[in-house]
């Protein structure tokens, strides 16, 4: 019997559908087990904007009522998991002077880090939100230093006269975080915590060898572009642009006198993102659904549409890399994910405008069905969702919430520091790594 302490329930809101997944994280086999996932289809949300509240409150309750039907379980709290252009992503540092009697060395008076110390220096960091009138969505923590010149993976307990700390906060504005809960309490449910889309999407795509080597995650859905990069296991860089998949289809619809359907249908079996890999000599015919015609469609052309869209959006991304400077933290390059990077020649786009190396996305093997007391239907529903790409973000979220950083980062502002979380006492590179990012800020 899983204690229900253990069991976790993620909504995730997309632009065309609303999510909802019930699981747990078995320690014996290390994976993420999956006991029920609910779905329901709606545009409600398209953009991460809340287009039509009722609709997305039905969608909501059908998602939750599916999945928690599914698993057998009644949930009242529920992680959530979004993303939308308003939100906005900052690295940031914050010290704290901690005053004490006890001598520490070179003269110095200190005392012993306090789990208060910690909540204290991550708390004011997010202080000057409310001046803002914008909400915290999430915090992570990137490093710790005492006195400025020792990283330590755990903090407290150790001697120290200033504690120092980085970290990530993606923040939104505080009426659009009032109407998101809204939304939940609505449903009868409690929101906690807030994920951003993309930080949950990079768990399930992204190694820990490439999060600790520098690797860009970009993310590319129907409406929206999500973008995280990571170096040493840190998150230095998030954004959720407006252009995704559904951009390139209104582009093509326009250029060619199609409808978004038919562009769609074009863009999948004939169009390429990269013109350097298509042929100027080849034509196709292709009958147009609502009139008795045919158009010829000259496919270097298409390709040429295709391709202008995506760089718009990736010199976007990559041009506010190197202006912060972080553009040097991709010895792993890109991650590419989402329906809007499922396109013929894309990573070849990368490749040759940026100069960096690129792989799709593939699937997850940690995360698994929980077959106890469920039905073959619904094993076998289940066993489909996994292999589904499309579904990424909503099981990302729920191993995201399961995670060693999603764990830590709540300990350092609600409880106790784990010793064992992700950083080590990395000698030769803390100063300088704490001097690039005082850098980028």
């Amino acid at each position: 019997m899983i204690p229900n302490s253990d069991i976790h329930a993620v909504i995730h809101l997309s632009s065309t559908a609303v999510y909802t997944i019930v699981g747990y994280f078995d320690v014996h086999h290390k994976k993420t087990q999956v006991m029920g996932l609910g779905i329901a289809k709606t545009d409600a949300f398209f953009g991460g904007q809340i287009i039509n509240r009722e609709h997305l409150l039905s969608a909501i309750y059908k998602s939750v009522r599916e999945a928690i039907d599914m698993a057998g379980v009644q949930v009242s709290y529920v992680g959530l998991s979004f993303a939308s252009p308003a939100m906005k992503g900052e690295n940031g540092i914050h010290d704290k002077i901690i005053a004490g009697q006890q001598p520490i060395g070179g003269g110095k008076l200190g005392r012993k880090i306090t789990h208060d110390d910690i909540r204290d220096v991550l708390n004011e960091a997010k202080s000057k939100l409310g001046q803002q009138e914008r909400k915290e969505v999430q915090l992570c923590q990137q490093r710790f230093w005492l006195d400025d010149d020792q990283d330590a993976k755990e903090v407290v307990g150790m001697l120290a006269s200033k504690l120092t700390a980085s970290y990530h906060l993606i923040s939104i504005p505080s009426m659009f975080y009032a109407q998101i809960k809204d939304l939940l309490t609505s449903n009868n449910l409690e929101v906690h915590p807030m994920f951003f889309d993309g930080i949950a999407s990079s768990e399930y795509a992204l190694s820990a060898d490439e999060k600790q080597r520098g690797v860009c995650f970009i993310d590319i859905g129907a409406a929206l572009t999500k973008v995280c990069l990571y170096q040493e296991g840190v998150l230095l860089y998030s954004r959720c642009l407006p252009v995704g998949g559904q951009l390139v289809d209104t582009d093509i619809a326009s250029t060619f006198g199609l409808t978004l359907l038919e562009a769609e249908s074009l863009k999948k079996h004939h169009g390429s993102a990269n013109t350097a890999k298509q042929s100027k000599s080849d034509f196709i015919t292709l009958k147009k659904r609502h009139h008795d015609s045919e158009l010829t469609v000259h496919l270097y052309k298409l390709a040429s549409v295709i391709e202008a869209r995506y760089l718009a959006l990736l010199n976007e991304i990559f041009d506010e890399l190197t202006d912060k400077g972080l553009n040097q933290f991709m010895d792993m390059g890109v991650v590419l994910a989402g329906g809007g990077a499922d396109m013929t020649d894309l990573a070849g786009l990368i490749e040759r405008q940026f100069g960096v190396s690129v792989r799709q996305m593939s699937i997850n093997t940690k995360v698994a069905v929980y077959t106890q007391m469920m039905s073959d239907e619904n094993i076998g529903l289940l066993k489909t969702h996994l292999f589904d790409p499309k579904l990424h973000s909503i099981l990302g979220a729920l191993m995201y919430y399961q995670s060693e950083q999603y764990a830590r980062d709540e300990r350092g502002q609600f409880g106790e520091i784990d010793g064992s979380g992700l950083f080590g006492h990395i000698r030769k590179s803390c100063q300088s790594w704490l001097d690039k990012l005082r850098q980028l800020l």
